[in-house]
């Protein structure tokens, strides 16, 4: 039997595991999942999934199409519960409307390479958002909905038959995408000076505990007259 044949279904599965996870946290309000992102993240994987069976890509599509699917349940939760709370910067709606025109070229193009480049790079656009706030607000993501991701990747990418970019390409993104959100996830905070937020607290608490937990007392003035 093809190792594809198991690996992916388990990737897929994965995928949808932590999505749902993912889902439930929205729907708790415990994450705040990014409605530009997981709005694109809905689309540009069914484009490339399209492109993918127009290939003839086979077991492999059902990565792309595992990563499609789970987006869309997180939207949906996000959607029920009020995850969703948006005020959208000027850079968030240039990201969207780049991901639309990425989109838009791929509706106007027969060839599936580059509707698969161009979903992929619709996809891309739409994570800046995503990317951002791991880096700023990590607190509001869940990583392992990025590690079940870049498993399901890996496994689809080590097991695939053909190496063609039709194959390899949104699984290999995927790979690359999941690892630097997790490093963003996972990074210390800094601050000025390049020391973090935690040393610099337990720093200023030291210091407090050095000095009485208050002011020092002057020393006496003897112009004052002050006496010992």
């Amino acid at each position: 039997m093809r190792p594809d044949l198991v690996a992916v279904p388990i990737g897929a599965a994965l995928t949808l595991a932590g999505s749902a996870v993912y889902a439930v946290r929205a729907l708790r309000g415990a994450v705040s999942p990014d409605p530009l992102t997981w709005l694109f993240w809905t689309i540009a994987p069914g484009v490339a999934f399209a492109a993918e069976l127009s290939h003839g890509v086979g077991m492999g599509s059902l990565t792309t199409l595992a990563v499609g699917l789970g987006p869309l349940l997180v939207c949906v939760c996000a959607l029920t519960g009020g995850a969703f709370r948006w005020a959208p910067t000027r850079y968030e709606w240039a990201c969207g409307a780049f991901a639309l025109l990425a989109l838009l070229g791929w509706w106007n193009t027969a060839n599936p390479d580059v509707a698969i480049l161009l979903s992929i790079l619709a996809d891309g656009l739409a994570a800046v958002p995503t990317l951002l706030k791991a880096h700023r607000r990590p607190d509001t993501e869940d990583p392992w909905v990025y590690v079940l991701m870049a498993v399901s990747a890996a496994l689809t990418l080590c097991t695939t038959p053909t190496f063609t970019f039709a194959a390899t390409a949104f699984p290999a993104y995927l790979l690359v995408l999941c690892g630097t959100t997790l490093f963003l996830l996972r990074r210390p905070r800094t601050g000025l000076g390049g020391i973090s937020s935690g040393t610099r607290h337990a720093s200023s608490t030291t210091r407090t505990a050095e000095s009485g937990g208050g002011p020092r007392a002057s020393p006496p003035n003897p112009q004052r007259g002050d006496r010992s």
